[in-house]
């Protein structure tokens, strides 16, 4: 089979290495000379100081171990890292890099791909299979009015900020309440910058650090899925536990959420403390920009100000090479519902993804790989409508996307993940382990437990989850002795509603049941 991976980030490498290994001929197309997406310096994605909210144990390839110590390394070790894995699996020499896709159609039973480079005219070359790993965070989200630049008010989008240098002694706004809008504010701060921070609502922040433990090793996947069962403020207090000294801080800041829920967590050190300290200011929602450059606030207030970073999210991915394409199209998010031999590997653009890519994305291109050779079977084309049409339909409706949990519910769907209803031994090892990608490779030995998995007693977790499967499956697993009779009998003994599902579904938004939306 004939593949084109178009984008060379974390998901394109990944797509184009599993279809290499599986004996596909494959083309990557990168419109830059170096692979990495948002992670290459030169593409602009990123600023300098940007570090992964993943650590070095969750956030790498399943099979290819980070070769620096640092815990949560910085743009230049992730893009390192990438380099290398394309280098270690033959990536690189499929790689055209300085090629621009402009056009992807179906005709004749292929897709012809169509690109173009600074040196030569555009040309078309016809594929078997097309993966779509061109990235989502590249269009930065701005007002409908911008003030001009004779009003002497300098803007700027998050992908346009670089660092603090240059911004000491300016009068500062910093408008958006996630990661980087609270990294940019307390990094502008600590560079000598008249800093406020525009917050439309209050979000949980967390350190990298819990208790001396990654903020990503405190719980299992199962875990994950159980800690939403505490009250929120129980929650807390279990967080302020760990991190006394930090929810001290929190407190003192007044820009601690009383209400939320257990999966909406931004990872960042540093605005917390500036906040309590002083050096941030925190500002009403911004509402919008009046001619003279004045920012407005949702309370009326109006201020100026030398610098506005507008850290307002990403729009929409640009898919306009792409003509036959909708985005309400996208079964499950990644196949053309009407010809799923064109998959999108990137993240579903109705979201706030919170996690680590690199094993997702795997997840991702090994299913659709599994789907383009016949190996993984897709519901009918009318299933795959009636899905797109309850599920596609409300695409600005934004909701949590927990990439860790979605890593295990897509492996099932592709096979990659032992199925819990012939090897639950297998399955269970997997989510009763910490977030280490290493666990998803087969054969592999357990992993930890989550740090803190005790609290929410890993074998009645176990027992929950026998709960979900179907009473011949769970006699079967008694007959070949994986489970006991006497933990056959207790598992159906979970109240309806109590089980938890092999999927692990999760709450996706802050009002609302486990798993409404997928």
């Amino acid at each position: 089979m004939r593949v084109a991976v178009i984008g060379a980030g974390p998901a394109g490498l990944t797509s184009a290495k599993q279809a290499l290994e599986r004996g596909h001929e494959v083309v990557l197309y990168e419109r830059l000379h170096a692979v990495g997406g948002i992670w290459n310096p030169a593409s602009g994605g990123a600023y300098e100081s940007v570090r992964m909210q993943s650590s070095r144990m969750s956030f790498p390839y399943s099979d290819f171990a980070p070769a620096f110590g640092t815990d949560f390394p910085t743009l230049h070790e992730v893009h390192g890292y990438l380099h290398a894995y394309a280098e270690h699996f033959g990536v690189l020499p499929v790689t055209r890099f300085g090629s621009d896709v402009q056009e992807v159609v179906r005709r004749d039973g292929h897709w012809e791909v169509t690109a173009g480079t600074a040196d030569a005219a555009p040309s078309t070359e016809r594929f078997d299979a097309v993966m779509v790993a061109s990235g989502e965070l590249w269009e930065a989200r701005t007002p409908d009015f911008l003030p001009s630049a004779d009003t002497g008010v300098q803007v700027l989008t998050a992908k346009q900020y670089r660092s603090a240098d240059g911004f000491e002694g300016r009068r500062v706004l910093v408008v958006g309440g996630g990661v980087s809008g609270a990294d940019i504010a307390a990094e502008l701060a600590a560079g000598g910058a008249s800093v406020d921070w525009s917050v439309r609502r209050l979000q949980l922040f967390l350190p990298r650090m819990v208790g001396g433990v990654y903020n990503d090793a405190l719980l299992s996947y199962a875990a994950r899925v159980a800690v939403e069962e505490l009250p929120y403020q129980d929650y807390l207090k279990w967080l302020e536990q760990l991190e006394p000294e930090y929810f001290a801080l929190y407190r003192e800041s007044a820009i601690l959420p009383t209400d939320g829920f257990h999966g909406a967590v931004h990872v960042n050190d540093r605005i917390v403390p500036a906040v309590a300290n002083g050096q941030v200011r925190v500002r009403p929602a911004f509402g919008r920009f009046e001619p003279d450059g004045a920012a407005v606030f949702a309370d009326g207030l109006r201020a100026r100000y030398d610098t506005v970073v507008l850290c307002l999210g990403y729009g929409l991915p640009d898919y306009s090479f792409l003509p036959e394409l909708r985005r309400e199209d996208l079964y499950e998010h990644f196949f053309h519902a009407a010809d799923p031999t064109l998959a999108i590997i990137n993240t579903p653009v109705d979201t706030e993804a919170f996690g680590t890519a690199c094993p997702y994305f795997e997840a991702i291109a090994g299913w659709a790989l599994q789907v383009f050779e016949g190996g993984a079977v897709l519901p009918d084309a009318d299933e795959r409508a009636r899905w797109c049409a309850e599920n596609m339909h409300r695409l600005d409706d934004r909701r949590y996307y927990d990439c860790w949990l979605e890593t295990v519910r897509i492996g099932l769907l592709a096979g990659t993940v032992p199925d819990p209803a012939q090897d639950f031994a297998a399955f269970w090892r997997l989510v009763s382990g910490q977030v280490d990608p290493a666990g998803l490779q087969p054969g592999t030995p357990a992993q930890p437990p989550g740090v803190h998995d005790a609290l929410f007693d890993p074998a009645q977790l176990r027992l929950r989850m026998l709960a979900a499967l179907d009473a011949t499956v769970l006699d079967a697993l008694v007959a070949d002795g994986t489970v006991t009779a006497a933990e056959a009998a207790t598992a159906r003994t979970v109240p309806p509603g109590r089980e938890i599902a092999p999927w692990l579904p999760y709450r996706q938004r802050e009002h609302g049941t486990a798993g409404v939306a997928r």
